[in-house]
C-alpha cells in the first residue's frame, strides 16, 4: 500500500498513523527542492520505502518550455533559467544535472520519470551512468538558493506546507 501526493506534511500524517509500504514524492528531490529528505529517517525506521519522481520540476529544471499549468511565480522561473544558462555556458545541460542528481541519492529506492519521446529516455539512461559534475552541482545549487524548497499550494491550503 502506498501513498502520493505534492504536500510534505501529509507524509508525516501517514506515516505516523497508517501501515504503509512505500510513499512516492514529487518535486521534492531535485537541485531546487530537498524537502523529502526530512522524510528519509522516519521512512527508514518504519521500513518504508521512497520513490522520489520528477526530477526536472515539470519542466523547470530543463531547457523546454515550462507549460501553462506551471505554477513557478516569474522570480522562480527567472532564477531556474538563470541555472539553466549557466549550465549550457559550462557545455552542460541542467536537464543532466537534475536527474543525475535526483538519481544519486541511496535514500530513494527509486526515480520516476515521464517522457513520450523515446528518444529522450534512451538519453537519459545514458545521463544516468556518467558522472555527475560535483563542482556543477554546487555552482547551479548556489544559482538556484533564492529559491531553494519554494513550494506552491495544491489542493485545499490547510493540507499544505507554509510557502
Amino acid at each position: 500500500i502506498g501513498v502520493s501526493g505534492y504536500p510534505m506534511k501529509m507524509f508525516r500524517y501517514f506515516l505516523e498513523r497508517t501501515d504503509i509500504d512505500v510513499i512516492l514524492t514529487y518535486n521534492h528531490y531535485t537541485l531546487q527542492n530537498d524537502m523529502a529528505l526530512d522524510l528519509l529517517p522516519l521512512c527508514k525506521e518504519k521500513n518504508v520505502g521512497v520513490i522520489n519522481a520528477a526530477p526536472f520540476s515539470a519542466r523547470l529544471l530543463s531547457d523546454a518550455p515550462l507549460p501553462p499549468w506551471h505554477k513557478a511565480t516569474p522570480e522562480v522561473r527567472q532564477v531556474a533559467k538563470a541555472a539553466a544558462d549557466h549550465c549550457r555556458a559550462r557545455g552542460s545541460d541542467i536537464a543532466k544535472l537534475a536527474l543525475q542528481f535526483s538519481v544519486a541519492h541511496p535514500g530513494f529506492a527509486s526515480c520516476v520519470t515521464g517522457s513520450a519521446n523515446p528518444a529522450r529516455v534512451s538519453e537519459w539512461l545514458t545521463w544516468i551512468e556518467e558522472p555527475i559534475d560535483s563542482q556543477l552541482v554546487a555552482e547551479v545549487t548556489e544559482i538556484l538558493k533564492p529559491i531553494h524548497n519554494w513550494i506552491y499550494c495544491e489542493g485545499k491550503p490547510e493540507n499544505n506546507d507554509v510557502a
